[in-house]
């Protein structure tokens, strides 16, 4: 049996703060979360509040390492499951590390900023959300936004597999698109990670088909032989 007014029931816990137990702060501001809720989906918090550390004396963490509209949406799916990230406010006139007005694809920037984060407070299914969301920007985008497929690709850990894969798949199936920008040779310069796994993706890629391409002359060639092999 669900439980449909359960999510306005959490959203106004979160809101009002009420029989809180724990605070967590960035930037100034001030979220009145509930343990049972935030701890049990993420280890970070779990064990900042277990123990002799005083964010378990004080029931509160501090966060002044991260970004404010970061830990809003993080606190946000803590409680509904999901979060807001098509606000662009926090990306006007700003500028990524490699020149790049922001704005424009503000949500790939807010979710990459969920998903690294997510990554640091170990909450699996956030992380997973993001990741699919950015996995579709980088579908719809990567091949015509170079620098911004090389920011993507130096700020996500080391092991993330999943979103470099997509990055290789996307820059691999549109390279005559891709290299038709001249951002292009920045990543190919810079990341030679990428540039070898995108010649290796299209290697496979040409080997296959002219495999394909083989085993259909030879169905054309000697078609009697071929209904042979299939009975």
């Amino acid at each position: 049996m669900g439980f449909p007014n359960l999510q306005p029931i959490l959203q106004s816990l979160l809101d009002s703060g009420r029989y809180s137990d724990l605070t967590i702060s960035c930037e100034g501001q001030k979220f009145q979360v509930h343990r049972a809720i935030v701890c049990s989906q993420s280890p970070f918090f779990d064990a900042a509040v277990k123990g002799g550390f005083k964010e378990a004396s004080l029931s509160h963490v501090d966060l002044p390492d991260d970004e404010l509209a970061t830990i809003q949406r993080v606190v946000s799916f803590l409680y509904l499951q999901d979060y807001e990230d098509t606000d662009r406010s926090h990306f006007q006139n700003r500028k990524c590390p490699s020149g790049i007005d922001m704005e424009p694809h503000a949500a790939m920037w807010n979710n990459l900023g969920v998903f690294m984060a997510a990554d640091k407070f170990d909450i699996s299914c956030l992380k997973t959300l993001a990741r699919s969301r950015i996995m579709d920007w980088i579908d719809k985008n990567a091949k015509k936004s170079p620098l911004i497929v090389r920011e993507i690709w130096i700020t996500i850990p080391p092991l993330e597999t999943e979103l470099r894969d997509a990055i290789i798949k996307s820059i691999s199936c549109n390279a005559q698109e891709f290299l038709t920008y001249n951002e292009s040779m920045v990543i190919m310069t810079d990341i030679p990670d990428v540039t070898i796994s995108v010649l290796k993706r299209i290697v496979e890629e040409n080997s296959s088909l002219k495999l394909k391409l083989q085993q259909q002359k030879k169905t054309v060639r000697y078609p009697d032989n071929w209904m042979r092999d299939q009975i």
